[in-house]
């Protein structure tokens, strides 16, 4: 099976096409969906409920769905989120607009007010997604480009997310249909695009990702040749220093390392929740109740962009729905960006495995096909209770039926401790998946 994931929908025509606009509150997206129509469809006060319009540009119909704005800094209400949900009951969108206005900083506490309500949404969004940057008028003759280089690493990562899909809009009249037009091209390429079959998507983003990490490489050649010749300047005997600089030291260019997505499989109380948790360094996931759908989150760790997916966990003792589960297990790909390289973490705790769990364990992974165990490795939780003894020590102790899966596994392991001072776990894991 091959975890590159993709939007998959039926060959679909640019004769019409369905919009959503999604994005913060004041960012602009009624003005865009009237831009898109070219006319007044929507309010430009606060719209407090979804609602869909018609009309038509250069012969194509065209259906706008605005929905109300989240809040950033403070707890949207819930009838905001209501209303988003109710949108997909208007329409089956072909194309969602992130709108992001040009004149805010999009950084993590941004992203996570917006990961929070696309998480309701419940549907793989990211192969119809583009972002839209409004209010482009304000930033004064700075390119867009430029605007996207000063941002921080947050943004970059959104828009890699996106497949690097963007239009600027301005409230100028006479630029404003140009812009529109230059959205309905992207639209277009990306539909054929997803209608491509799946491995020529693959081999043209692998591509895409081989020639920006030469480019990237190139900058960093660069940089480093100017440090040098500072370096002879000043008769100072430090370039080796700097040339055998690690690269998850601050000067390697973000996004050189390969974006990661991380999935967590295990059974219940498997400390899925709580291993995530430690990878984002912050309480994503809840761990005082059941985990009932797939959800993700997103961090840097050492130069990484890391994706986390906690999925529901089985039950040996019929606590937990399978065909739920095994559904749930074979959506999570739809929730890792395109293009990164995806890891199966199997959370095992230190504790009894033995041959029922392993059954259990070769059932669920079946969801995801027989590759699954080369992307697989074994995550060890509840590290504590080894108690000094080396974890090859455990695993002989367990015999057969864990052996199996380290065997499945290319013996892959790892150990995560829940008490402090063990803080290089993470990095330490990540460096495993890298090397898949």
């Amino acid at each position: 099976m091959d975890f590159y994931t993709c939007f998959s929908g039926p060959d679909q025509s640019l004769s019409s096409v369905v919009l959503l606009l999604l994005g913060e509150k004041l960012s602009g997206k009624s003005s865009a969906g009237n831009a898109i129509l070219g006319q007044q469809a929507f309010h430009n006060k606060t719209t407090r409920s979804s609602s869909k319009k018609n009309g038509t540009f250069s012969g194509k119909q065209v259906t706008v769905v605005d929905t109300p704005g989240w809040l950033t800094h403070c707890t949207t209400p819930d009838s905001v989120s209501q209303q988003l949900c109710r949108a997909f009951s208007l329409c089956h969108p072909d194309v969602i607009l992130l709108v992001i206005s040009a004149t805010t900083t999009f950084g993590q506490v941004e992203w996570r007010a917006m990961q929070e309500q696309l998480r309701l949404l419940q549907t793989a969004i990211w192969q119809r997604a583009i972002v839209l940057f409004t209010h482009g008028d304000k930033l004064g003759g700075l390119p867009i480009q430029e605007h996207i280089k000063q941002q921080g690493p947050t943004l970059h990562w959104l828009l890699e997310r996106c497949a690097n899909r963007y239009q600027v809009m301005t409230s100028q009249s006479r630029t404003s249909q140009a812009q529109v037009a230059e959205l309905f091209e992207q639209i277009q390429q990306m539909m054929e695009a997803n209608s491509r079959p799946r491995e020529i998507q693959y081999r043209m983003y692998t591509q895409l990702r081989l020639e920006v990490c030469m480019e990237q490489e190139e900058r960093r050649q660069r940089r480093r040749e100017k440090m040098e010749m500072t370096v002879m300047d000043y008769g100072k005997q430090v370039s080796s220093g700097w040339l055998n600089m690690p690269r998850g030291s601050p000067a390697a260019p973000v996004g050189f390392k390969p974006m990661l997505g991380l999935i967590l499989l295990g059974r219940r109380k498997s400390g899925k929740s709580s291993a995530g948790n430690k990878i984002l360094d912050r309480e994503e996931f809840p761990t005082a109740t059941k985990t009932v759908r797939c959800s993700a989150g997103n961090t840097m760790v050492s130069g990484w962009s890391v994706t986390v997916v906690d999925t529901p966990g089985w039950s040996l003792f019929g606590l937990a729905n399978p065909q739920q589960v095994l559904s749930s297990i074979a959506q999570s790909l739809h929730l890792c960006p395109v293009g990164s390289k995806v890891a199966f973490l199997l959370a095992v705790p230190v504790d009894s495995f033995r041959e029922k769990d392993r059954r259990a364990l070769e059932k669920y992974l079946s969801a995801l096909g027989n590759d699954v165990w080369r992307s697989s490795v074994v995550l060890f939780t509840y590290g504590e209770e080894l108690k000094g003894k080396t974890v090859e020590k455990h695993i002989k102790e367990k015999g057969q039926p864990l052996q199996w899966v380290l065997d499945r596994c290319g013996q892959r392991h790892h150990v995560f401790h829940r008490n402090t001072g063990h803080e290089d776990e993470v990095t330490q894991l990540l460096e495993i998946v890298e090397r898949l």
